[in-house]
């Protein structure tokens, strides 16, 4: 890891008050808590977890859309709140969920590609008509894009779009939200081929958020595992998703669907509780889905520590029920 980290969270936190009926009180709603990640130049950082465990929250605060309540985000060095909206895009840019309504229905291709370069002010039209004809390029679409709709695209085609948008001015951190959550397998493939070869292309670092297992294992060298706004288990991805630590990071490997209908549907052995953030228990908030939780697992909240092999692991169990087979 880099001694000077191109993105660094230091204890962060983001608390919502909501509202919980006509003439209740209102109640607050933790959907970040505590976290604490390191991103290196050229890195890529993996985020997993259910929906609802916090992942978007956190690219929110990355992405400079919403302040912490507590903590800091570190972009280069600097708090990410310190930086003009025009720095932080020139640093940071996004790649959203849904290629078909993240793109202005109303503008061509290269409209769209062009706009964030217009908005900082680079180049002549010309030279921005270069940049934006390299960029296609880049992405894997063809002169004739350029004059097309969002609508004449498929979805893949759109992404690539998304991409070419975000990458335009070059940014240092790239976050992906699902970026092929939406895409059909096949196209996941090709996205995920096209973002690893822009990384090696560009020097880029990519916060890639998913709640596929199988796409974090192929993009990012680390990955850390979030449960109702923590993270629990954080380390190399080959090792966390092969010999994982945390019993909710191998529940979630055993809830993966395999091609062989013989194998039936998986059992992920999670209990009947649901996480609810606006009521998490004491101790662990894993304790109330977890086989192995005794006495101290639900009177204290584990540390996040190094544990055998390197992976950070925030869990009481000893190494022989880790072991165990869930």
């Amino acid at each position: 890891m880099s001694a000077a980290p191109l993105l660094e969270l230091r204890d962060v936190r983001r608390r919502y008050s909501v509202s919980s009926g006509l003439f209740a009180p209102r109640r607050t709603l933790t959907a970040v808590a505590g976290v604490s990640l390191r991103l290196g130049a050229g890195e890529a950082l993996g985020l997993v977890g259910e929906s609802g465990c916090g992942k978007s929250t956190l690219a929110r605060l990355v992405l400079g859309l919403e302040a912490p309540s507590e903590g800091e985000v570190l972009v280069a060095g600097r708090p990410i709140a310190a930086l003009h909206r025009l720095e932080r895009s020139r640093l940071v840019q996004p790649v959203f969920q849904d290629p078909y309504s993240s793109l202005n229905p109303r503008r061509s291709i290269a409209e769209i590609v062009t706009q964030p370069l217009a908005v900082h002010g680079i180049g002549t039209p010309a030279e921005r008509r270069d940049k934006v004809e390299e960029m296609l390029g880049l992405v894997g679409l063809a002169p004739r894009h350029a004059g097309a709709l969002p609508a004449q695209l498929s979805g893949g085609q759109r992404q690539r779009v998304a991409i070419a948008r975000a990458l335009v001015l070059r940014p240092a951190l790239v976050v992906c939200d699902e970026p092929t959550s939406a895409l059909d397998v096949s196209v996941q493939a090709q996205i995920l081929n096209l973002l690893l070869d822009l990384r090696d292309r560009l020097n880029l670092s990519y916060l890639f958020i998913s709640h596929n297992l199988a796409v974090v294992q192929m993009l990012a060298a680390r990955v850390a595992v979030m449960y109702l706004g923590r993270v629990v288990e954080e380390g190399a991805g080959r090792q966390v998703l092969t010999e994982p630590t945390h019993p909710y990071t191998r529940a979630l490997l055993a809830s993966v669907l395999t091609p062989d209908p013989m194998q039936g549907l998986p059992a992920m052995r999670l209990g009947t509780a649901f996480p609810d953030p606006l009521d998490i228990p004491p101790g662990c908030a894993f304790n109330p889905r977890c086989s192995f939780a005794f006495d101290r697992c639900r009177a204290e909240a584990p540390a996040l520590v190094q544990r055998e092999g390197g992976t950070l692991a925030a869990c009481h169990l000893s190494a022989e029920v880790r072991v165990a087979a869930l």
